[in-house]
């Protein structure tokens, strides 16, 4: 019993993401947007996301439930910050969006197009990651004028090009599926 409780550790770290977002999403509405109040928080979800996959693969407890679990979790919990973050004005609205459309792309990509049950990684999109936790936490120790807020709002366009970026990357893998399903097709023809 203890041992399927520890196996069910990286499911809860995951999962844990979704109640840090709801507690930056109450602070948020209470008007409290101190770094001693939203640090520990993105400290806590950065660290919980660092974590999962170590703990998962420490338990061999690494399944597909949990990898789409990690990859909700995160996404959930970044939307959650930095929607509230651009409705404050820490930065423009275009950024949030850009990773809401990058994440279902991400998992359109992984279930239609590759067919896989789990999410289907690629290199711009696992930085995008990174970047969005590095945003997050930029955001929650800089409040108002800080020199962190000050950089996230004037780096907001080239941020913009990144996540761009990543989406094309995956729309260009579009295209290597197309040609190896168009010759998969004209083998089996001809073969």
């Amino acid at each position: 019993m203890a041992f399927q409780s520890a196996r069910r550790a990286a499911n809860l770290l995951s999962a844990s993401r979704f109640v840090l977002g709801a507690m930056w999403l109450v602070a948020f509405v209470h008007g409290d947007r101190r770094p001693e109040v939203l640090g520990p928080i993105a400290l806590a979800a950065a660290l919980s996301d660092f974590v999962d996959g170590r703990v998962a693969r420490l338990m061999r407890s690494a399944d597909q439930f949990g990898r789409w679990l990690d990859s909700v979790a995160d996404v959930a919990f970044v939307l959650t910050a930095l929607a509230c973050e651009a409705q404050a004005g820490a930065i423009p609205a275009y950024i949030p969006v850009l990773i809401a459309v990058s994440f279902a792309q991400y998992a359109i990509d992984s279930i239609v197009i590759s067919g896989s049950s789990t999410p289907v990684r690629s290199r711009l999109g696992h930085w995008g990651g990174v970047v969005n936790f590095a945003l997050v936490l930029l955001l929650a120790f800089a409040s108002g004028a800080r020199w962190p807020g000050i950089v996230v709002r004037e780096a907001s366009p080239l941020i913009a090009i990144f996540y761009i970026a990543a989406i094309f990357e995956r729309m260009l893998g579009y295209i290597t599926i197309y040609r190896q399903a168009a010759s998969h097709r004209a083998r089996s023809i001809h073969g």
